[in-house]
């Protein structure tokens, strides 16, 4: 599907290509069509592709790092989280949820002691939080008409512990339907290593905690923490998932995974410059990191040991520029909080739809500052390292909010996904010579009602037929932006809403949901 180009290109392609090179100023992007040059037509075509699969009511979902969250009850969040338009909210986040006390609604008090050797500390202010005890989380996920996925703490607490949160949940009225069993645990680390010195010894601890939590609650779905490692993480994390393949893999539902991308640049970081640390020469080689990751991640040996009967949630994911902890101080961040990442975390969003054992994609995070967050938890959260006064609109959307909530509403009570085809096929020239498709979609459909979203990733703005997609009128959503804004809130977004039929303009670097009635 994604392939690195070493074929030829004919004289008349070759002619061709560089007249619209020189037109739209393209720089590291092609048109590959199947058709000769000379027959290219002005529009290109959208068809539906033969790759379907099924889709979870509730595919689109944020992680919650709780400590983030100051109010459940703020007008202002609430209103936030319905604009990103997620269906689950994973609670009560990450790496706090191996250290979290339910009944205080925040760490444990002995977190310093029960982190040792752990990488990353809490701030002082984090361990006097108190704001999300599952009556403040009830609040906001009534209010935002979302549902909770459950990361039980398996390193701090106990399983009577952890069974009298999820039933004080359910007498409060939240669904226990989403149960994961701890946080990244495979981190070779010494505080996650004195818990379970070894693998086998999650899992066997995980089956019996299955089994106690299925008998009180037999309509959860319940998942294990897993990996998908690179080839340099530790060998716990290379062994981490064989060990599963017990009874544990049997008895759980589903596998979760972490999936964290980078960027992909290597060239030194203009002095003259300010942020974002990129020129528009790069923007391809970031844009096809997704790509390449997900080529790579098809391959790896962790993942096809998940058996096909087991959904995957994605329960973290998103660009990750490797500029935390001490070692990494004097690391500089490039793209973060830009319009091109956000396009970056649609992209990553919509290439796990091509393997249906995912069933759920959580974006992290939900709130917090513009490394990740999709809402700015207050007027500091974009981290500008050109300007320490850098401000935003507290509770706007950051660049990944704003893409991921077109997501959101079109996966809204879509019950099939089905890809979209594109002809001819425009494609991208990313790192090492990557190519990849300028144009990405799938369509969602529930059999009444129907939705496409479809991302355009490069430099030039290209027209495109719907007829096969939609028999009549359609009407559209569409956000751009050039890929080094920084997105500061939606007034530096060029955002359009109509109507259409046949054909639609699709801008340079723009994310487009579409929405009629059904057509297949």
């Amino acid at each position: 599907m994604f392939k690195t180009s070493t074929n030829s290109i004919s004289w008349l392609n070759f002619f061709v290509l560089t007249s619209l090179l020189l037109i739209s100023g393209c720089s590291g992007q092609k048109n590959l069509g199947k058709k000769s040059a000379s027959a290219q037509p002005s529009t290109v075509k959208a068809s539906l592709s033969s790759v379907s699969r099924p889709l979870s009511e509730n595919y689109a979902c944020f992680n919650v790092n709780s400590l983030m969250v100051k109010s459940w009850s703020n007008p202002e969040f609430q209103q936030a989280v319905r604009q990103v338009n997620p269906q689950l909210l994973r609670i009560p986040g990450g790496t706090e949820s191996n250290y979290w006390d339910w009944q205080k609604g925040g760490l444990v008090g002995n977190v310093r002691e029960a982190m040792a050797g752990y990488p990353i500390q809490f701030r002082n202010k984090d361990l006097k939080y108190n704001a999300s005890k599952l009556e403040d989380i009830q609040g906001g996920i009534k209010e935002t008409n979302t549902d909770p996925i459950f990361v039980l703490n398996m390193a701090t607490s106990s399983l009577e512990s952890q069974l009298e949160m999820l039933r004080r949940a359910r007498d409060l009225g939240m669904p226990v339907k989403y149960i994961e069993l701890g946080n990244e645990f495979y981190f070779d680390v010494p505080n996650y290593k004195r818990v379970f010195p070894t693998s086998a010894d999650y899992a066997q601890t995980a089956s019996e905690w299955i089994v106690a939590i299925k008998q009180e609650f037999p309509a959860a779905e319940i998942a294990l923490v897993g990996v998908a490692p690179k080839p340099k993480d530790s060998i716990r994390e290379q062994n981490w998932q064989k060990s599963l393949l017990n009874s544990a893999m049997y008895q759980a539902d589903a596998v979760t995974l972490h999936l964290y991308n980078g960027h992909g640049l290597k060239s030194p970081i203009d002095s003259n410059s300010t942020y974002p640390f990129f020129t528009s020469e790069e923007v391809p080689l970031i844009l096809g990191q997704p790509f390449r990751s997900w080529q790579k991640l098809q391959n790896n040996d962790q993942l096809k040991l998940i058996p096909d009967n087991k959904q995957i949630w994605m329960t973290e994911y998103n660009l990750f520029e490797n500029v935390f902890g001490k070692k990494n101080r004097d690391k500089q961040q490039r793209v973060m909080g830009s319009w091109t990442h956000g396009l970056y975390a649609l992209t990553m969003s919509l290439l796990f739809l091509e393997d249906s054992r995912i069933a759920i994609a959580c974006n992290h995070v939900l709130t917090g500052n513009s490394r990740f967050a999709a809402i700015f938890a207050n007027k500091a959260s974009f981290l500008n390292p050109s300007d320490e006064n850098f401000e935003v609109q507290a509770k706007s959307l950051s660049a990944t909010g704003s893409t991921l909530s077109l997501l959101g509403e079109a996966t809204l009570g879509m019950t099939k996904a089905q890809k979209i085809d594109f002809s001819p096929e425009f494609t991208l020239v990313g790192h090492k010579n990557f190519e990849y498709p300028a144009l990405y979609g799938w369509m969602f459909n529930n059999g009444k009602h129907s939705r496409a979203i479809i991302a355009n990733l490069s430099n030039r703005n290209i027209s495109v037929n719907l007829e096969q997609l939609f028999s009549a009128s359609v009407s559209y959503q569409q956000l751009s932006a050039e890929p080094q804004t920084l997105i500061t809130g939606k007034e530096v977004i060029k955002s359009k809403s109509d109507t259409v039929s046949p054909e639609i303009m699709l801008p340079a670097y723009s994310v487009t949901k579409l929405d009629s009635l059904p057509s297949f």
